[in-house]
């Protein structure tokens, strides 16, 4: 019987402690260079299991007693002292970086040799569309859970259409936020988010939290600060609020990148060489952002006192008598005997813009 090394593990556990306690952490699959193309499509799947090599244990017994509970047989346990020193655990895939795999529950030791990878097969009858059918948020709960940031800030982008430092502190902020609150968002208007800025910022907050204008969940108010408090409807004294301590930052460690914001952004006079530049820096700051623990960045107050509207009202519907436009009633003007849209009516309006809440 020939068996052969293909991966080694990457942990924080250097020496063997309780089982339970290494599932509750994050690992590191780090599979050999010539057995690369074996991971191909892997990403397909949720779920994995491990066979690995338990390289420091020695010798067994049939029967013994375990960690917990009486003395039992050794094929009715999950000792790593067994005839033949093999391990089995089935693992969740977080994401794939070449040849890392990072995987959650795995329950073994930094540099134990993995001898191979399966997919799992329970869950392969389960698709990944069938559970995002059901719970739409599915894989950003679980980018979430797992606070993989990294990941979060990728599919943000597709919504901001680029990397920016104050995205980043957004998805920094939010993912921190729903794990501390233990909180998923179904867009019911039970979780909230009050934003003080409408800036970069906010997009991370919406994307992230799930907090958005169209659900009626995130809340504005013009402060202009870059701050926002997440909130449960049902308990809003269960809450917290996360401030940017130190707005200054950019200009003080990335010059250059605050310099090229001044020019291209502000001043609107840069050169497309240089709104590349900027780009490029602007995404480097942002994934540096993000592996950073949120209070370096923010000042984070619990249980901050808070007064929040109502559910978003049903309007009744009205019909425009010049443009036959039909419109929410509440929103409509009464002109001349007539029923008008603020548009045909002339009339004043709010306007949410770079400017924040206008008069128009």
């Amino acid at each position: 019987m020939k068996v052969k090394k293909i991966a080694e593990v990457r942990s924080k556990y250097k020496e063997p402690v309780g089982p339970d306690e290494m599932k509750k952490n994050r690992s590191i699959i780090e599979v050999e260079e010539e057995y690369l193309d074996g991971l191909d499509k892997i990403e397909d799947y949720e779920y994995l299991q491990i066979l690995f090599y338990f390289h420091k244990s020695e010798g067994y017994d049939l029967i013994s007693k375990r960690r917990k509970g009486s003395e039992r047989g050794l094929f009715t346990s999950r000792s790593p002292r067994r005839p033949t020193p093999i391990g089995i655990t089935t693992v969740e895939l977080l994401k794939r970086e070449g040849n890392k795999l990072h995987v959650y529950g795995l329950d073994a030791i930094d540099g134990t040799p993995v001898i191979d990878i399966k997919p799992y097969a329970s869950f392969m009858d389960q698709p990944t569309l069938s559970l995002q059918k059901k719970t739409p948020r599915y894989r950003i709960n679980k980018l979430i859970r797992y606070q993989n940031l990294h990941d979060l800030l990728l599919k943000t982008g597709e919504l901001h259409g680029h990397y920016c430092p104050f995205l980043a502190l957004g998805v920094l902020a939010a993912a921190d936020a729903l794990k501390r609150l233990v909180a998923e968002n179904d867009g019911m208007e039970d979780l909230l988010a009050v934003v003080e800025s409408n800036s970069c910022f906010s997009d991370g907050i919406q994307y992230v939290a799930g907090t958005t204008f169209g659900n009626n969940s995130i809340i504005y108010r013009d402060f202009g600060k870059t701050a926002v408090t997440f909130v449960k409807r049902k308990n809003s004294s269960e809450n917290l609020r996360y401030y940017l301590k130190d707005p200054d930052f950019i200009e003080r460690e990335y010059p250059e990148a605050a310099e090229l914001f001044k020019k291209v952004i502000a001043e609107r006079r840069g050169s497309k060489k240089e709104q590349q530049k900027m780009k490029e820096l602007w995404q480097q700051i942002a994934f540096e952002i993000i592996e950073a623990d949120p209070d370096k960045y923010f000042k984070i107050e619990e249980n901050a006192e808070i007064k929040l509207p109502d559910y978003a009202p049903i309007f009744a519907d009205a019909e425009c008598s010049k443009c036959g436009e039909r419109l929410m009633a509440a929103k409509a003007v009464q002109k001349d005997d007539k029923v008008l849209c603020r548009d045909c009516a002339e009339s004043s309006y709010y306007q949410l813009d770079g400017s924040g809440i206008v008069e128009k």
